[in-house]
């Protein structure tokens, strides 16, 4: 199996997990890399057996209950004050802003928790969202066309042992990296859900029939 990686903080704990209990898939020849939307086209290329696609991307194909879920604020998705301006990084975040009818430019990710951390007025989009909807919003979905019986064990085992405590070692190394304090990565992991429960998997329905003709 082929998997897509996208090595964005809010995975951060997946990744570990996957580390200790599946090491083999990390493996250089077993995984591929890039960012959201690039993610989203090797999957639709075939070119990855699964990863982490854009809810958008989502539509129709065969997903675990495991995504990237924000209940109320999410702190790295967010529309900067200006005229509109996509992220070239995401699809979902960008149809959101445009369903939403918001202006400004579109930030996600790392960079964005980055501004946001350092206290640039902006736009939470996942908290406009469930200010409108009162639902939680579904930035992602492990989605996959082969492997049934491993992305099953995989979803399985994750949402058993989750945990967002991240060793002090790599936490410190992805706050060097990032440029983004410990305390607040810490902090940004506690505000995300990764189980789609009943409540998630409708909020992504609602999302998916409302950006239908977008």
């Amino acid at each position: 199996m082929i998997f897509g990686r996208i090595d964005y903080l809010n995975l951060l704990p997946f990744y570990l997990f996957l580390k200790r209990y599946r090491p083999y898939i990390l493996r250089t020849s077993n995984f591929k890399k890039g960012s959201p939307s690039a993610i989203n086209r090797l999957y639709k290329r075939r070119a990855i057996d699964a990863g982490f696609i854009s809810s958008i991307r989502s539509r129709n194909q065969k997903g675990a209950n495991l995504g990237i879920i924000a209940k109320k604020a999410v702190t790295s998705v967010l529309v900067l004050e200006g005229e509109f301006v996509a992220d070239a990084e995401s699809e979902t975040s960008n149809a959101l802003a445009k369903l939403l009818n918001l202006t400004g430019r579109v930030m996600i990710g790392d960079k964005a928790l980055k501004r946001y951390a350092e206290g640039e007025k902006a736009v939470d989009l996942a908290l406009e969202w469930q200010k409108r909807y009162k639902l939680p919003f579904v930035f992602s979905r492990l989605c996959y066309t082969s492997g049934d019986r491993l992305i099953k064990r995989i979803e399985k085992q994750f949402l058993r042992r989750i945990t967002r405590r991240v060793p002090q070692a790599i936490l410190q190394d992805r706050a060097k990296k990032s440029g983004i304090a410990a305390s607040e990565i810490g902090a940004y992991l506690k505000r995300l859900e990764y189980r789609i429960d009943k409540k998630a998997a409708k909020a992504l329905k609602k999302f998916l029939f409302l950006t239908r003709r977008l």
